[in-house]
């Protein structure tokens, strides 16, 4: 699978763009600020849906503009697949797959196997859980539609729970018997997701040791756990136990979108206990590690993006994944740098074909 040319209009500060890629390795160098992050996060928004960067889609659009487009066409299995993606200020936003709309955006991720490694991604360690849990979610979510559709539904309960818990206060109310009926549906969702979510961490934590052992030859041991309260309790019965506490906050205060998930070197945090050279190499490893679960997941190998990550490496780093990447379990790369020497270098190492944009 890869992805053979994309056009964009009116995305962020391109106005109207085309790139013909090459299969395997497509470089984009210049100084900050000409796009070459947009050109990426172009790519991830055709797999994904959204930005990898902002929430807020009409930030997306050009400046003075009310509408922008994405369309990339792709060969999967050596067959043609368009994804046109366009949205227009106050209207859905819309993504169709060979000229035909989807349903439900939801039914077209996982199509196009992505990840994306930035520097951004250090807000995995730094932030809360709510950040880990989206980067999780993202995950499984590309290889188990039925997970994405729990996910998709929870959210739905949880925010008619809590609407209904503001209620209670505004009206001087309390229906037992309505809150019990999202209590049930939040147990019944919930408890797909968190079994889901500990099916996940087993195989991924052997993942990340082998892509961190790798990268810090073997230097130091790491692990990825999973806190969940429904380790102690069904949710169900966590929900009971906090109503009243719940009333006070107007809010659902436990549940699988109050899970954590806790990332260690040597057996510690590594937010606190991490070199920041450490850290940088874990988040690597984290990418790395997502990159190998969503290929032993798809019939795709998933496409790569490395967004400005080489000048924050040392080279010793930097080495070894140009060795790995070299290894023919990996497919299509996108690669943003703003030393353009330094990139044809590195592409040369990894003795592949290439295209290198200037920017």
């Amino acid at each position: 699978m890869y992805l053979k040319e994309l056009q964009v209009y009116n995305f962020k500060n391109f106005d109207e763009k085309q790139f013909v890629f090459d299969e395997k390795i497509n470089c984009f160098v210049g100084n900050n600020g000409v796009g070459k992050t947009n050109v990426l996060d172009a790519v991830y928004f055709l797999a994904l849906g959204k930005s990898y960067f902002n929430n807020n889609i009409k930030q997306i659009i050009r400046f003075d503009q009310d509408a922008f487009s994405i369309k990339g066409t792709f060969d999967l299995n050596e067959k043609t697949e368009v994804i046109h993606i366009s949205y227009q200020i106050d209207k859905k936003k819309i993504i169709k797959r060979n000229n035909k709309a989807y349903e439900r955006i939801a039914d077209h991720i996982g199509l196009i196997p992505l990840v994306m490694i930035s520097p951004y991604d250090r807000d995995l360690i730094s932030e809360s859980g709510e950040t880990r849990r989206r980067f999780i979610n993202r995950i499984i979510s590309q290889a188990d539609s039925n997970y994405l559709s729990s996910l998709i539904a929870y959210q739905k309960v949880l925010t008619q729970r809590n609407r209904l818990l503001k209620y209670f206060t505004a009206n001087h109310k309390f229906d037992q018997n309505t809150l019990d009926i999202y209590n049930e549906q939040l147990h019944q969702y919930g408890s797909v997701i968190y079994n889901k979510r500990k099916a996940f961490i087993r195989d991924f934590s052997v993942f990340l040791q082998e892509k961190y052992a790798v990268l810090s030859q073997k230097k130091e041991q790491v692990n990825i756990s999973y806190y969940s309260e429904l380790e102690l309790k069904p949710l169900k019965d966590l929900l009971v136990e906090n109503t009243q506490k719940d009333r006070i906050l107007q809010h659902t205060s436990k549940g699988i979108h109050r899970d954590d998930f806790l990332f260690e070197i040597n057996g510690r945090p590594i937010k606190k206990f991490g070199s920041q050279g450490q850290q940088k190499s874990y988040l690597i490893a984290l990418k790395l590690a997502e990159f190998q679960f969503l290929k032993t997941q798809s019939e795709q190998i998933p496409i790569l993006l490395f967004d400005d990550i080489f000048d924050k490496l040392d080279e010793t780093r930097v080495e070894q994944i140009v060795k790995m990447v070299n290894d023919k379990e990996f497919g299509q790369i996108f690669i943003s740098d703003t030393h353009a020497e330094r990139t044809e270098n590195l592409v040369k190492n990894i003795h592949q074909s290439f295209k290198i944009f200037n920017l």
